[in-house]
């Protein structure tokens, strides 16, 4: 009885031995299929892993450096600087470590970077990735802006030019009242382009001044010096309506002519002192006057004026030189020949 009943024992102690047994056996197959497992899907992975890059657009003035075909792509300017996180994963065995590197991007314009996988490189169990970068640089053109004209400035007297030959005046006409005379008088001007008439006033020009016949010699620049018959005695704004009404009509017979509109000569102390306007008194005052309104007239219609008084006055402001007082002597009408020549608008 009790030899059976520890052959029972001995039995199930065998049992229970073999199934511990089997148990290992099977924990062990199973856990090294479950890692055999985990490697493949970490490598299966790992054939599958990119680079993740951030595309970035950045601007900048000043040219750029990159060096390439390194796992961390550095790029220096010394201008605005943008930097990029480029992951690179390594797999060994069955765990994955990332690192991650910066790029520094800057261009002199806009700049797009991307990044591609090459090459994978696998060694036993170890995986890493590496990744080169192409850069695609947009050169923006730059243009000059225009340049903008001014024009000329109407509201101010013709200044100072270069200094033009004799041959100049065979391109005008020259009209008025006897100051104008004076330039054929003294042989200054061909007799054929001055239209002049001594005393005239401009109440009287049209009377005196034959528009067509002006137009006949076809000129390309008009001068006009009228008002010294007159400036004393008449409404000055009534003599700028006349003025402006005759160089009107003559434009129409001369349309592309440049207007030359000529400031009044100035007096001499004697005249001045005289006592009334019946003993021939002028006022260089009035004269002043009478010129800046020429000034105003030459401006809104767009002709020029010509101040001509800086070239024949004194540092007092009279004639400088003058055979009654009103009219230039002819030495002085050798230097008003030369202003005009060296203020032509150009």
């Amino acid at each position: 009885m009790d030899n059976m009943k520890m052959r029972i024992a001995a039995a199930v102690l065998s049992v229970v031995f073999a199934g511990s047994y089997i148990s290992c056996v099977v924990r062990s197959e199973l856990d090294t299929y479950i890692a055999k497992e985990k490697e493949d899907i970490s490598v299966e992975e790992s054939d599958k892993s990119i680079e993740h890059i951030t595309t970035v657009t950045t601007t900048a003035p000043k040219e750029t450096e990159i060096t390439k075909g390194k796992e961390s792509t550095g790029v220096t300017t010394n201008s605005d600087v943008t930097t990029v996180a480029t992951s690179v994963t390594t797999i060994t065995g069955t765990s994955a470590e990332t690192s991650t590197s910066a790029t520094t991007v800057s261009a002199t314009s806009s700049v797009t970077t991307t990044t591609a996988i090459t090459t994978t490189t696998v060694q036993t169990t170890t995986v890493t990735t590496t990744a080169t970068t192409a850069e695609q640089t947009t050169i923006p053109v730059v243009t000059e802006p225009p340049v903008v004209s001014l024009g000329y400035d109407y509201s101010s007297p013709v200044p100072q030019s270069s200094v033009y030959g004799d041959d100049y005046f065979e391109k005008c006409a020259f009209l008025g009242d006897s100051h104008i005379n004076g330039l054929g008088g003294y042989e200054i001007v061909d007799k054929k382009r001055v239209f002049a008439k001594n005393g005239i006033s401009l109440a009287h020009i049209n009377e005196n001044i034959d528009i067509s016949s002006v137009a006949s010699i076809a000129p390309e620049n008009v001068y006009i010096m009228m008002g010294t018959n007159g400036v004393m005695w008449t409404d000055k704004d009534t003599m700028i309506e006349m003025y402006e009404e005759f160089v009107l009509s003559l434009k129409k017979s001369l349309p592309s002519a440049n207007i030359y509109i000529m400031g009044i000569p100035p007096v001499t102390a004697e005249r001045e002192s005289r006592a009334d306007v019946a003993s021939g008194k002028y006022l260089n005052s009035d004269i002043n006057s009478y010129n800046s309104k020429l000034l105003d007239m030459a401006s809104r219609n767009n002709w020029y004026y010509l101040d001509v008084c800086p070239g024949i006055k004194d540092s007092n402001g009279h004639l400088s030189s003058s055979t009654d007082g009103v009219h230039m002597s002819k030495n002085l009408y050798s230097t008003f020949k030369e202003y005009i020549l060296n203020h032509v608008v150009e």
